[in-house]
Formats: structure tokens, sequence, C-alpha cells
């Protein structure tokens, strides 16, 4: 999907981990608000209940589509991700098996990035999908990875934003398990501002509440690996244990 540059509001979600139940509350909300694009910066199906359900309503939708990296593990090999505790590895080989090659294919046919105007779009960082920007990264990180324009990310499944002074660094949050202690999926809207020469944005975040007992239900009936933290993670929006530097949570 190309986004027009007449496009005056754009709505923008991330890591939906295969909670299709907290991506149907969403997709509610964005029709609507009536956004003239949108945009899906990545991790559609890893360790949630429902991981077809998920990719298939996000290909259903007329959206511009960046690869996350659980996508990326997914879509990889059968070891892509094995690094990593061997629950969550079990997790994604769980989802891998559902998804099937044709889906696993659009997986990894996704781009790593993508740009419309002065908005980069990335998953995690630029050229690094696994590397995240929090709320408290340096002032000066987030300007050498916008790298003079304006910054679209999740994977950190915290929301903020940041002017920089040639742009600003958005992270959108997390439709699937937000991390931030509101447990209820968030997404950016952008607005276009009339003012000066040149394109001014307004960031604007909505939460969207849902039945997470549903959610959490699936994934004691089909016995997803990983299941006590994504269950942890829905239902308190916290981490399991104090954030490592270095931690992701997927």
């Amino acid at each position: 999907m190309t986004i027009s540059r007449a496009a005056d509001r754009i709505c923008v979600l991330s890591d939906i981990h295969g909670n299709v139940y907290a991506l149907d509350a969403v997709l509610r909300d964005v029709a609507q608000r009536g956004c003239d694009a949108l945009v899906v910066a990545g991790d559609l199906a890893a360790h949630g209940p429902a991981p077809v359900e998920a990719v298939d309503r996000v290909r259903a939708l007329d959206a511009l589509i960046v690869r996350g990296n659980t996508d990326r593990y997914l879509a990889e090999s059968a070891t892509a991700g094995a690094a990593r505790a061997p629950e969550q590895a079990d997790s994604l080989r769980w989802s891998r098996e559902r998804l099937g090659d044709e889906r696993l294919r659009f997986l990894g046919g996704l781009p790593p990035s993508a740009r419309f105007g002065d908005w980069l779009v990335v998953h995690a960082a630029p050229g690094d999908d696994e590397h995240g920007l929090w709320p408290d990264t340096p002032q000066a990180e987030l300007a050498a990875h916008a790298r003079g324009g304006s910054l679209l990310c999740g994977h950190t499944h915290q929301p903020f934003a940041r002017r920089l002074p040639e742009g600003q660094v958005v992270n959108v949050g997390s439709v699937g398990w937000p991390l931030d202690g509101d447990p209820r999926p968030s997404y950016a809207v952008l607005e276009r501002q009339p003012a000066g020469p040149e394109p001014s944005w307004e960031v604007s975040w909505r939460r969207v509440d849902y039945d997470r007992a549903r959610p959490v239900a699936e994934l004691e009936r089909l016995r997803v690996p990983w299941r006590h933290a994504v269950r942890h993670y829905i239902e308190t929006a916290t981490w399991l244990a104090p954030r490592p530097g270095a931690a992701e949570p997927a």
C-alpha cells in the first residue's frame, strides 16, 4: 500500500501477537474514527492463541505493513528464535505449525521498513528489528535512529512520543499486550496540522478495552506454550520481573 500525501489522519498499530480479540476491538475503533490510512508495524502472530486469525485479519486490510522480529522468526526456519527461553521457542514452533507455509511466506515477504512522507516505519529500530526504543531511551540515540526525520515503531509494547529538532519518534505501543501498566490495547493516531509550509503531525493514542478473559481462556484451552507469561502480560500489562536492560517482551 502507498499512503497518499493527502492523508490527514493515519492510524498506526503494532504487536498484535496472535491476540485477535484485541485486534478486532482496535479495528472497530479505527473504523469508527475514520482514518485515511492504516499502518501496521509488525509482530502479527507469535505467542498468542489465534495466529492464523490475526494474520488473516491483517492481510485483509488496506494497510502499509512492515515485518516484526517475531514475524521474521516464524518465517525464517524451524530454529529461528531458538536462542530465546525454551518455552518461547516452543511457542514460536506452535504458531509456525498452525500458520502453514503460505502464511509464513507472507510474513517473510513483508518489508523490514517503509516510508511515507517524512516518516520511516520500522518494527523496532532502523536496521535492527530487535533493538527496542523505550520511553527512557536517551534523546541522542533517538535522534540517531530518526536520521533527521520522523520514526514510527513498536516492539517494546510501551507507547511514547518524543520531539526531536527535525522530527519526532513515536512508539505506538501494543495491541496484543501493552506493557505500560494499562492492559487496554493501544494504537496511535497521527493528524496532519495545517500550519506551516511543511507537514506537521499531532500524535495521540487510543486505548480500547475488550474482554481479556477470551484470549486467556483460549491460551489455556489450546495449551499454548509460554502461556503463563502471555497471560500475565494480557491481564496486568506489567513485566514478570523488573525489566533488564536488554530484555524484550517477545
